[in-house]
This record gives structure tokens, C-alpha cells and sequence, in this order.
């Protein structure tokens, strides 16, 4: 498994854990979430797998870091041969909210970070198939960006009471170029 596969599922598996426990508590879904939190807890359950996400390189772990290219990424993890992953998440939001942080990771165009953006995205059950988020982050200009992991799974929410049913579209991006990073 690829170390971008590795970190995407984990960040999915937090998601759908964190729904799990937000339903149960407060009889909300993801979306009840504050995003830094999200973020926080991704990057606990990442280096609570360090040995088989990073194998033997030694990790270090960062929130909130400003690399200079826009402001503070939202989680960045340095190893030990210079390599780096840095992530921006965004939770709901709009297209433009994704197409600046996708942006800001292109902005970090080295042999030696791989970037990640990741997004939960809430669409009603209806407007899967034609929300414009979706298909923005794949096709901003001059960018590449590819699809790491996806997973859709129902959510409560109860922001919008009368509506449909909720879906949480939690997917993971690459951005530029994918250094080979030996774990």
C-alpha cells in the first residue's frame, strides 16, 4: 500500500469512527465536528500508526505550520531522509474554500513533500452526482490532482431538518507530483 493509500484510509476510518461517536453523544453526524478537531484527531490516529504508515523513519508531527506558501498548513509530518507530508483538510465548505487550499499545496513544489488534500464534503443524497465540489478539486487548471480514497457513508445533521438524507463524501487528493517516499 502506498504511503498517500495508507494515510487516506486512516483519515477515512476517523471520519466514520468520529461520526459513530458524534451520533451517539450528541445525535449529530461528522459535520458536528469543528475542522482543526478533525485534523487533531487525524493526526493522532496517523502517528498512533507511524511504524506501518512511515516504517522506520523517524516522524515528527506538526499542526498549524506555516511553510510559506499561504498560511499555516493544517498538518505537515517531517521524516528523518528530509521527506515531508503535508495536508490541508477542509470540512464542508465551498468549491473556492478547496480551490485555494489545493492551490496553496501546489505552491509546495518539491521532490520531497507529498501533498495531501482531504475534504468532507456534505451533499444530500440527491445532489451526489451533481455537486460541484467534487469535480472542482479534479479539474483546477494547471494542477494535477488525483483521486487517492473515497468513501460516502449517510450522516445526521440537524442544521437542515426538513431535508434529505445527508451524505458525507470523505475523499483524498494528491496534489502534483507523488515523491517516492520508502517506508
Amino acid at each position: 500500500m502506498s504511503l498517500a493509500n495508507h494515510i487516506a484510509k486512516l483519515i477515512i476510518e476517523v471520519a466514520e469512527s468520529e461520526d459513530t461517536i458524534l451520533s451517539d453523544i450528541a445525535d449529530e453526524g461528522i459535520f458536528h465536528m469543528p475542522e482543526l478537531a478533525f485534523v487533531y484527531e487525524c493526526g493522532k490516529k496517523i502517528m498512533g500508526h507511524s511504524k506501518a504508515v512511515f516504517g522506520s523513519n523517524t516522524v515528527k508531527w506538526k499542526r498549524e505550520t506555516d511553510l510559506g506558501n499561504g498560511g499555516p498548513t493544517d498538518l505537515l509530518f517531517e521524516l528523518n531522509d528530509g521527506y515531508r507530508v503535508v495536508l490541508e483538510f477542509k470540512l464542508r465548505d465551498t468549491r473556492h474554500a478547496y480551490i485555494r487550499d489545493v492551490e496553496k499545496l501546489s505552491k509546495l513544489d518539491d521532490k520531497k513533500t507529498l501533498r495531501l488534500f482531504c475534504a468532507l464534503i456534505d451533499i444530500f443524497d440527491k445532489d451526489l452526482q451533481t455537486d460541484e465540489r467534487l469535480n472542482t478539486v479534479e479539474n483546477i487548471n494547471e494542477i494535477d490532482v488525483l483521486l487517492v480514497a473515497r468513501k460516502d457513508f449517510s450522516t445526521k445533521q440537524y442544521r437542515y431538518p426538513s431535508s434529505p438524507v445527508l451524505i458525507c463524501v470523505a475523499a483524498v487528493w494528491t496534489v502534483g507530483d507523488v515523491p517516492i517516499i520508502k517506508v
